[in-house]
């Protein structure tokens, strides 16, 4: 008798649970281009080199010191002959609509350890910028890492890379490696935007890439935008449903203003500006719903199932309007 596998993908989305505030906030992502097969931890991959390795795991023991998380990624499509792209996704000082690209094409992966330790180190780099107006969505498949990403990832690979191609769109896609959140597989980050999805469709990313047809379905696919701290998500995806597909081009920025030990009662607050130069500030609280705790595996490999813990809005209040001249 055969034993139908388990995928915790499939038991999370049918649970119904909210994916939303689990977007990852970081302030730097470092995205390699590197061959799979990548191992269940990628740094131990074949294809990684000896002084790249010892490069991050120095960057994760000091983790609040750099603020860094490192990807790997990798596509047939868009791979050229004796180069290696390093993409450098940096969070900015101030109010805006995404991150700041730094993209550099080395002879060889060898290479990224050099430039990527100068730039965390020192705040510089020794190399030419490549100009690089492209977005980038990095869609999971690290199968070694949790049998979702492969049997989820792959397809939905697959398919943005034909509509990326049937709808001349100015974006790459790439697989990367473990990006968070099994249970939510397929996950995508779009960048430079830092917003990340989960049990993603093929239709629903055409959307999200064309900011074009319902936005209502993404309410259950949109896990935040990793801008923002976890709780502040919370409202972003509030307002984003009031506004629309405009709400892509406002500059964010937000910040939890109080938070109990355990987290279950958050008072946060979202500045907002919009392209005209209008500026809003919202606050709300964001509260544990006891009611709707939920209890899954997180990953295909869990031995047992984990809290979920689940969130509601309350109170969102615009506390201050500035409209530009330019509005007027």
């Amino acid at each position: 008798m055969t034993t139908t596998p388990f995928f915790c993908a499939e038991s999370s989305h049918q649970s119904g649970v909210d994916i939303i505030g689990t977007a990852s906030n970081h302030e730097i992502y470092i995205a390699i281009e590197c061959r799979p097969p990548w191992e269940p931890d990628e740094i131990e991959s074949q294809s990684v080199p000896d002084n790249l390795r010892e490069l991050i795991e120095i960057v994760y023991e000091e983790y609040d010191r750099f603020l860094t998380r490192f990807l790997f990624i990798y596509s047939e499509h868009l791979k050229q002959k004796n180069c290696t792209r390093l993409l450098i996704f940096q969070k900015q000082s101030k109010l805006a609509t995404a991150f700041r690209k730094l993209e550099f094409e080395l002879a060889n992966i060898e290479e990224a350890a050099p430039l990527v330790k100068n730039f965390l180190f020192n705040n510089s780099v020794d190399a030419t910028l490549i100009e690089n107006s492209s977005k980038d969505v990095l869609i999971c498949t690290h199968g070694s890492r949790d049998r979702c990403c492969s049997r989820f990832g792959n397809p939905l690979y697959r398919q943005a890379v034909e509509i990326v191609r049937d709808r001349s769109l100015d974006v790459r896609i790439w697989q990367a490696s473990h990006i968070g959140g099994h249970r939510m597989a397929p996950t995508a980050i779009t960048f430079p935007d830092v917003r990340y999805y989960g049990y993603l469709a093929a239709d629903l990313l055409t959307s999200i890439l064309t900011h074009t047809g319902e936005l209502q379905p993404l309410r259950n696919l949109y896990r935040g935008c990793g801008m923002l701290p976890w709780a502040v998500q919370f409202v972003e995806r509030e307002l984003m449903f009031r506004q629309g597909w405009k709400w892509f081009g406002y500059a964010i920025d937000g910040r939890i203003l109080e938070q109990n030990e355990d987290e279950s009662f958050n008072q946060v607050e979202l500045t907002v500006e919009s392209p005209e130069g209008d500026h809003q500030n919202y606050s709300c609280t964001v509260v544990l719903d006891d009611s709707k705790v939920i209890h899954l595996k997180g990953s295909c490999s869990s031995e047992s199932a984990s809290r979920v813990e689940q969130y509601a809005v309350k109170d969102l209040t615009l506390t201050k309007s500035i409209r530009s001249n330019a509005s007027h």
